[in-house]
């Protein structure tokens, strides 16, 4: 019959969700059956980010694998929460329910928690009850450590997007059929969970045989995971969508929203082996045979949202770091659309009709799950008697309470 029947680790704060330099305390518990003599009852604290992955080559008809690794540490802390005097002496555990409180610091500088297949940035708390001349009983938790990254120390990329693009239509047997030209406007290229993309898009078809047949909007993801080798594995996905279908007439705007999801913060600061970037992909289909027009905006998403709306010049005057985004293409335009002069792109605020009322007055964010879904919190090199290390867990980011916008469509 087991002598322990729980054991555990309990954080004082509900959701374990803790900013990088904040305290972090909580309770070991410890309910025994029997009395226990124990040589000591012991807690570690660990910040870590580590990569790991595998490739197969098929080599003279031999399939090889090579596996991929990196680590980084952050801290590694340890307490004495019981322990005997001596190296031959016990202590002991009464038999009943306890509780023994921890407590320590977070470093300043450690990165916001990710978790991913190919690598993580993990912070996990450990106690061990040290058996003599037995298995050790070990428990493991995980918790969300949030890295700030204030978007107002980053105004120069929140700026606006301002894009255009054109299109000219051409089949065999009656050459050019005519063009597509499109305006694409989006606010800022800065955004917190919560708050919403809107992409403007105007557009004027010439074209009576080519239609335009849907609109996307996306929020791409691009990781960067690198080995110690130097060897690195990038991973895009999609992270957000949304699509608006026709039939469209041949001049008309549409708008398209992006709501952020609970999501980490952009570039992982302070970590150097796993980099994260978003972008903001925006897809014109187009009928028949006709390529559709793709352009990719790099987006920065923080965990501070913008007090007041930052100056947003043409998007020809921004120099969006890291962008994907193709140039526009050259030349007439039948419309006007490409030459009409540029009115000054405004903010999208969080309030009903076009308020100026400023961010600072949406509440406190709530902490919820990554929407990526969650992963177990054992190390490769851990044993399969850890309590809680096949537990999921899934990191929580901050996440604001916009009203969802209302868009006003001609």
């Amino acid at each position: 019959m087991p002598s322990l029947s729980t054991f555990r680790v309990v954080f004082d704060r509900p959701g374990a969700t803790y900013i990088a330099g904040e305290a972090v305390t909580g309770t070991i518990v410890v309910d025994t059956i029997k009395e226990k003599n124990i040589r000591g009852l012991y807690f570690s604290a660990k910040g870590e980010a580590r990569v790991r992955w595998t490739e197969r080559t098929n080599e003279n008809n031999r399939v090889n694998e090579q596996t991929y690794t990196n680590s980084q540490n952050y801290f590694n802390v340890q307490f004495n929460i019981l322990s005997a005097p001596a190296d031959d002496s016990r202590v002991r555990i009464p038999v009943g329910y306890h509780e023994y409180p921890f407590q320590f610091q977070l470093p300043n500088s450690i990165p916001s928690s990710f978790e991913h297949k190919y690598g993580y940035i993990r912070y996990t708390v450990k106690a061990v009850i040290d058996r003599p001349w037995r298995f050790d009983h070990e428990c493991k938790a995980a918790f969300t450590v949030v890295s700030n990254l204030n978007l107002n120390s980053y105004r120069e990329r929140c700026l606006g997007i301002d894009d255009e693009a054109q299109k000219n239509f051409y089949q065999c047997c009656c050459g050019n059929v005519g063009s597509l030209n499109i305006h694409i406007r989006v606010p800022s290229a800065g955004y917190v969970p919560g708050q919403s993309i809107i992409t403007t898009i105007d557009y004027t078809n010439s074209s009576n045989s080519v239609e335009v047949t849907r609109f996307t909007t996306k929020l791409v993801r691009e990781l960067k995971f690198h080995a110690s080798s130097g060897k690195t594995k990038k991973e895009f996905a999609d992270v957000q969508s949304n699509k608006y279908s026709g039939p469209f007439s041949n001049v008309d705007q549409v708008f398209l929203e992006l709501r952020i999801p609970p999501v980490p913060p952009s570039s992982l600061e302070h970590c150097s082996i796993i980099d994260l970037i978003y972008y903001l992909k925006v897809v014109v289909h187009i009928s028949g045979a006709h390529f559709k027009i793709t352009r990719s905006y790099q987006v920065l998403i923080g965990t501070v949202p913008l007090f007041c709306p930052p100056t947003a010049p043409p998007y020809s005057e921004v120099n969006i770091q890291g962008t994907e985004a193709p140039n526009p293409v050259a030349g007439p335009s039948s419309s006007g659309l490409l030459n009409a002069p540029r009115q000054p792109l405004g903010f999208i605020m969080p309030t009903q009709g076009g308020s100026s009322s400023i961010n600072w007055q949406i509440p406190p964010p709530s902490y919820e799950e990554c929407m990526s879904g969650a992963e177990n919190i054992r190390d490769h090199d851990e044993s399969d008697f850890v309590h809680g290390a096949d537990t999921p867990f899934a990191p929580r980011y901050p996440v604001f309470d916009y009203p969802t916008p209302t868009i006003q469509t001609k």
